[in-house]
């Protein structure tokens, strides 16, 4: 599987056509999504209309990489979005669970703890 760990996941709202590749996708970040798809420690996540189909951008240390997930039933979870800037920035949990087959609603996180007060 993919490792997460240390990098900002951000998720295009919208489908993708999945014969793009790296030029294509790297211009969909550059020009739609207004970010550099060269900056180290960013991951961009595209989804087909189906929903069946993912693929994740990311630069890594000496150049683009490209991981591709294709269903072979069902589909992936839709978040909910901001319809403005059709991208959202997800946590590493989150994407996993998409990944996984979970269903996640992205409305509101509810604090589950009291963080004691400073004295």
């Amino acid at each position: 599987m993919l490792s997460l760990n240390g990098y900002r996941l951000v998720l295009w709202n919208g489908s993708t056509d999945m014969r793009l590749s790296f030029n294509g996708l790297s211009g969909l970040v550059i020009n739609e999504m207004k970010e550099d798809p060269f900056q180290y420690g960013t991951l961009y996540a595209f989804f087909n209309h189906r929903r069946t189909q993912v693929k994740i951008l990311g630069w890594d240390i000496d150049g683009l990489g490209i991981f591709y997930k294709r269903l072979s039933r069902g589909t992936f979870g839709t978040p909910v979005y901001n319809s403005e800037t059709k991208m959202m920035v997800l946590s590493k949990k989150d994407l996993l669970l998409i990944l996984e087959g979970v269903e996640v609603r992205f409305r509101k996180r509810y604090e589950r703890s009291v963080r004691p007060k400073k004295s």
